[in-house]
């Protein structure tokens, strides 16, 4: 099952909130206390927005196709997940002289978000 599954499809609250002022004051309280006690953090904090809003929109994308989980299909949207936030990671890495992460490490920071956003919601992510 995924997190969206979890919603009962109704991923318009979901964004709703996020988008609502409550929401953004919450986002924008974390983000800012993370900033205050990592000032390095700032870069770091827009790259998980980023990787957070593209796993949202392709898992929006799988469950409007009816996907089910565990089959191919979850391989498929992490493919896409990771095309768009590989170059932006990339760069981050480059940007503050780090080591460029692997394929395999990419892979693992995907499941672990995917893992703790189905952790958010209750649901648990597909084997």
């Amino acid at each position: 099952m995924s997190f969206l599954s979890a919603l009962n499809g109704d991923i318009k609250k979901v964004f709703s909130w996020v988008g609502s002022p409550k929401g953004q004051a919450v986002i924008s309280a974390v983000e800012v206390g993370v900033e205050a006690a990592f000032p390095a953090a700032d870069g770091a904090i827009a790259l998980l927005n980023t990787w957070g809003t593209e796993i949202f929109k392709v898992e929006a994308m799988g469950e409007a196709a009816a996907a089910t989980p565990g089959d191919a299909t979850n391989t498929q949207k992490a493919a896409a997940v990771l095309n768009v936030v590989t170059p932006q990671v990339i760069a981050f890495a480059q940007q503050y002289k780090l080591p460029a992460p692997t394929a395999a490490t990419m892979a693992t920071i995907n499941t672990a978000l995917v893992t703790a956003l189905n952790a958010l919601t209750g649901t648990k992510a597909a084997a």
